[in-house]
């Protein structure tokens, strides 16, 4: 099957460094302004951060760096915050419970805020929509700014992506200069690289380079019956989130673990010759050598892999399909970025086997509408235990 480029995805990814380029001015100023007072701040002995979806691998991005301004930090499911998660018995008013949600509106959100209150925890709902039912819920907002675009999906998705990802660092930034941990200058810098690595991954070059390699690599990859997406660290974020979206756009079976983890389970997977692997494998990641042999392993073993990675061929086994990204100044920012390649690939694999982005995005698609009760991530009861 022979088909076109998708110039429309390539062009808004290259539109992200004008979209973005003013979005740390004044975030926590006008309609945000006075969100958690200075001296709450200041007092914070433990943070929870959680999300669904998307949501969960922000809150998994921004781990590494808020766990550098509150050491007793916690990346959590929502699940696990509304229904499983032991909160202390004491100094729970020096808690704060982070829910990531974009639209708000979302059951276990809301569920997740309740419970944290009930539990004497201080609440903050960052979010899209500051009247959403989440945000009601909680005692402090903290607004996504989503930059305006009339992109198409799957391109809106990294959107609000990024935009809620730059939102948490930038609370952690604020946080981390107010508790005396960071200095103003490293904040701006931190600031500036995030938005550095933004405008190297969305660089004209660049994008034509991944277009083209995701392209080509999507006529051979269109044919396999799953995929697997691995990574640690830092680079786990950018396996998650890959998997999610080839759920959403390709509709194919998927599966993500860490490079260890993969080693011990994943590994024996028979039908090898049937499922593609990425990985993510950036230089400065803590566990890039046991991701490099991990790399090994899968292609010793018969797997059709592709690297994301800031280093060449020469660091990896022979054989494996290398996509060169640009290098982060620090892992944590990476994930901001690292995952064009993969939304481009998913892409074009989408195109190329006819398939519509979640099977259908109107009510024609049970699986996708509301209608009928089949999805109640909205309609589910909200239940607080314990």
């Amino acid at each position: 099957m022979i088909i076109g480029k998708d110039n429309l995805l390539k062009e808004t990814l290259g539109s992200f460094p004008e979209l973005f380029k003013d979005y740390f001015n004044d975030m926590l100023g006008s309609e945000n302004e006075g969100f958690i007072p200075d001296a709450l701040l200041k007092k914070i002995r433990r943070v929870i951060i959680t999300g669904n979806g998307d949501s969960y691998a922000v809150s998994l991005a921004a781990e590494s760096l808020g766990r550098r301004v509150f050491p007793d930090h916690y990346a959590l499911r929502s699940l696990d915050v509304s229904r499983h998660f032991i909160f202390p018995g004491h100094d729970a008013e020096n808690t704060l419970v982070i829910v990531i949600s974009v639209s708000g509106n979302g059951a276990r959100a809301a569920e997740a805020v309740k419970r944290a209150a009930v539990k004497g925890c201080n609440t903050l709902v960052v979010t899209r929509n500051p009247g959403s039912r989440a945000s009601k819920e909680s005692k402090y907002v903290l607004k996504i700014n989503v930059p305006d675009s009339k992109a198409p999906y799957p391109a809106n998705q990294t959107i609000t992506f990024v935009s809620a990802m730059l939102t948490v660092y930038e609370f952690y930034l604020h946080a981390g200069v107010i508790r005396n941990i960071f200095s103003e200058e490293f904040s701006d810098n931190i600031r500036n690289e995030l938005m550095n690595y933004m405008d190297l991954c969305c660089s004209k070059d660049f994008l034509e380079d991944m277009d083209s390699q995701m392209y080509d690599l999507a006529d051979r990859w269109m044919k396999y019956k799953g995929y697997g997406f691995v990574g640690g660290g830092e680079d786990l974020v950018t396996a998650y989130f890959a998997s999610a979206k080839f759920f959403e756009i390709c509709g194919s079976m998927n599966f993500f673990n860490d490079s260890e983890d993969w080693c011990h389970i994943d590994y024996f997977q028979t039908d090898r010759d049937k499922i593609g692997m990425a990985v993510v494998a950036m230089s400065n990641n803590a566990s890039y050598s046991r991701t490099v042999e991990t790399i090994a392993s899968m292609k010793k073993s018969g797997r059709d892999v592709v690297v994301i990675s800031d280093k060449g061929k020469d660091d990896f086994e022979e054989g494996v399909v290398i996509c060169r990204v640009p290098s982060a100044g620090y892992p944590y920012i990476a994930p901001l970025m690292n995952h064009i390649p993969l939304l481009m690939l998913a892409n074009y694999i989408s195109i190329r086997r006819g398939y519509e982005y979640f099977g259908g995005m109107d009510d024609r698609n049970p699986l996708f509408s509301q209608e009928g009760g089949i999805n109640t991530i909205k309609s589910s009861k909200i239940t607080i235990v314990d």
